[in-house]
């Protein structure tokens, strides 16, 4: 009876251990679209953001869009711990 409890509890102990392991590996891949992401938009759109005034392409306006929803994702993502 108490083999079965502790093979019962070591089980649990390593499904909630995977959980978290496989949150952080969700965790850590939505971190590096997000700086993939902003590093490309960074190169591509820092300098139309220094001009008087601020002209911003319409593909600068697109690549800001999809670093903001990788933020928030992200920022989804790390609240669930």
């Amino acid at each position: 009876m108490q083999r079965k409890f502790i093979v019962a509890a070591i089980a649990v102990a390593v499904f909630g251990l995977n959980g978290c392991e496989s949150h952080q590996a969700k965790v850590d891949a939505l971190q590096k679209e997000y700086d993939q992401l902003a590093s490309q938009f960074h190169q591509d759109c820092s300098a139309e953001y220094l001009t008087i005034p601020p002209t911003v392409s319409q593909k600068c306006t697109e690549e800001d869009k999809k670093v903001k929803e990788a933020w928030q994702r992200l920022q989804a993502e790390h609240a669930k711990q």
